[in-house]
């Protein structure tokens, strides 16, 4: 672990940033904070490569708090690991941080990933608790990833803000695969959890969960992660407050069939059978963002549709 003080020192591990989208805006609404060990002259080491390692140390918490340091003044998704929490005065370091910065809580996003490590499962859900309180947002990452059957335990424990569902595992030229995914989806919305997909890689992904009504989705097809000094080139993409204020709403619309198990899914369509469009009306004009297959074959919007990015 040597070798990890010096990565410090000497400022090899980077923070890069991936863009969450938006997909009724088409802008940026947030990043996630992801940890590249660049050392010079050789390739640079994603955080699966070595997290697990300084999990296992004890040492993780030192990078975490490197990165709250390290934030731009843009929404902001960080992952924590549990054992961040066995630290004493961690949320106080964190609080110090933000104050130090003034940076409101409501920008910042913590990602929790739900992991078997040695960490006291009550202080965990005391302190993710005590990060809402705080205003912050709490997210449980990667469901539908490894450690499935933890996540689902953590979601009947954990008052969670987002589910971040990570489609990379899921083909969607299987059936199976689009019935599992779209249940996940329902599940989340019923539970008032926010659903962000992640792991978009290929346009039949995004047209499918597009088709489930997601508003917030991040992959390499949209955007990959980039350094910090290349964020102001995007800075014409990001939402506005007064956007940001807008969809927040949206996030919790449901247009999913409430009866996904009793309808024939031969057709590959698991939208709810009843017309189902979202507006937006501002200055006497309204802007279709999302509509289903029912509402355009109700109303023949088939140009509206296309116009607004859901076919």
């Amino acid at each position: 672990m040597g070798h990890f003080e010096e990565a410090l020192s000497q400022n090899w591990l980077k923070v890069y940033y991936q863009p969450i989208f938006n997909l009724y805006s088409k802008k940026i609404c947030n990043f996630e904070a992801v940890s590249r060990w660049q050392e010079p002259g050789k390739p640079a080491l994603k955080a699966s490569r070595f997290i697990p390692v300084l999990e296992r140390s004890g040492l993780v918490y030192q990078m975490d708090q490197r990165r709250a340091d390290n934030l731009p003044t843009v929404p902001v998704s960080i992952n924590l690991s549990p054992s961040d929490f066995n630290i004493d005065g961690f949320i106080d370091q964190v609080l110090g941080i933000t104050q130090k910065y003034q940076i409101p809580h409501n920008m910042i996003q913590f990602d929790l990933l739900a992991q078997p490590v040695a960490v006291d499962q009550q202080r965990l859900k005391d302190a993710a608790a005590n990060l809402r309180k705080q205003g912050f947002r709490i997210c449980l990452d990667r469901y539908g990833g490894e450690n499935n059957d933890l996540s689902t335990e953590t979601l009947l424990e954990y008052n969670f803000d987002y589910l971040k569902v990570d489609v990379r595992s899921f083909n969607t030229n299987r059936q199976r695969a689009k019935i599992i995914l779209a249940s996940v989806i329902n599940m989340s919305r019923l539970l008032k959890i926010v659903p962000v997909v992640k792991g978009v890689e290929d346009q039949a992904m995004l047209n499918f969960i597009r088709s489930l009504g997601i508003m917030l989705t991040q992959g390499r097809l949209l955007a990959k992660e980039m350094p910090e000094e290349e964020l102001s080139q995007e800075r014409d993409n990001f939402e506005s407050v007064e956007e940001r204020a807008l969809f927040s709403g949206f996030n919790h619309i449901n247009v999913l069939d409430p009866y996904l198990e009793t309808r024939d899914r031969l057709d590959n369509n698991f939208e709810n059978p009843r017309p189902n469009s979202i507006f937006i009306v501002q200055s006497q004009q309204a802007k279709l963002v999302y509509c289903n297959r029912a509402f355009r074959s109700w109303t023949g919007c088939a140009g509206m549709t296309k116009r607004s990015g859901n076919t």
